[in-house]
């Protein structure tokens, strides 16, 4: 994977194809054989440091809260990453319904998934 560290997306979308882009024929292979959770910290975290998902506002964070109701790091990377996914194997892909998965698991801590990256 071949991501331009110079050029931070400014929307979900943005980097999801930005992701898709920078895949090798060996990038592809791995996506194929894996599942996008199993990338959580060799590539997430690659997006995460890189991309600023971390900081407490960015275009992209700011993206993610507004259109998808997350703003925890790990979140934001974890939609990237199934988003990405999914369209490299051109599967369908709902990410509101994905965000769910981010909304049950801060709710069970009591929390809601904006309180969680510390957005509220």
């Amino acid at each position: 994977m071949n991501i331009n560290q110079d050029k931070v997306p400014s929307t979900v979308r943005s980097a999801v194809q930005m992701l898709v882009d920078s895949l090798s024929d060996e990038d592809r292979k791995v996506v194929l054989a894996s599942d996008a959770s199993e990338q959580h910290f060799p590539v997430g975290q690659g997006l995460r440091s890189g991309w600023s998902l971390w900081a407490a506002d960015s275009p992209l964070k700011r993206d993610a809260v507004t259109k998808y109701k997350i703003s925890h790091a790990d979140d934001i990377s974890g939609l990237i990453l199934a988003w990405a996914f999914a369209m490299s194997r051109r599967e369908p892909f709902d990410p509101q319904q994905h965000c769910q998965i981010y909304h049950e698991h801060w709710q069970r801590y009591g929390l809601k998934s904006l309180q969680a990256g510390g957005w509220e």
